[in-house]
């Protein structure tokens, strides 16, 4: 428990909410969602009950609160390049890094995420809200909306011939994930990007 505790700053008291949301993303991403407990998210943390409950009102609000804000830096860079002024294949190159990345440094917490809430599929936790499920929902989809806009620049300038820019979105996705979850990556993440893109972009024929 005192290595697990290293990996908390606890050297500020004042910061009381983000030690507990550090204890969260390491308790929940270690056991899961359902068998992670608050107690044990409040004794990692070394703070009392009522400080957890003073900002979280359960296990859930906690585990909403803590996608939101991790995953908040993510869409922004995310959203940042849809913006920025450069061909749309190189947008694509750059948000694959930014997806592996952030899934490769979160894959215990989203595979959570994605496997025991389910926040993202129809039928979501009952333990959370509708307004909750919504804005979990959006921490995964607005990514991948902004992703797919992408892919239709490249479709409306001909650079592109693919039938469906959410079809391609969703298979783009789908490759990071399982080169994440299956732990491809290694010591090679530069290259394993670059590979990633330049396959969904140009494919793996010799042509």
């Amino acid at each position: 428990m005192d290595k697990i505790k290293d990996q908390i700053d606890l050297s500020d008291p004042k910061n009381k909410r983000q030690h507990i949301l550090d204890a969260a993303y390491i308790v929940f991403s270690r056991k899961g969602f359902h068998r992670a407990t608050v107690d044990e998210i409040i004794k990692l943390a070394d703070t009392g009950k009522g400080t957890v409950y003073n900002y979280f009102i359960n296990k859930e609000n906690l585990f909403y609160t803590l996608i939101e804000e991790r995953s908040a830096p993510f869409r922004h860079h995310i959203s940042n390049i849809k913006k920025d002024n450069i061909p749309p294949l190189e947008k694509i190159r750059l948000m694959t890094r930014e997806f592996l990345s952030f899934y490769d440094k979160h894959a215990d917490l989203w595979r959570v995420f994605m496997h025991e809430v389910r926040c993202f599929g129809e039928v979501g936790y009952p333990g959370f809200s509708e307004e909750q499920q919504k804005k979990c929902r959006r921490n995964f989809e607005e990514p991948l909306e902004t992703l797919e806009a992408v892919i239709k620049e490249g479709i409306e300038q001909g650079l592109l011939i693919v039938a469906s820019s959410k079809q391609a979105a969703y298979g783009l996705l789908s490759a990071i994930l399982a080169i994440v979850f299956q732990k491809l990556i290694g010591d090679e993440f530069d290259q394993t990007a670059e590979n990633i893109a330049r396959v969904f972009l140009f494919g793996i024929a010799n042509k």
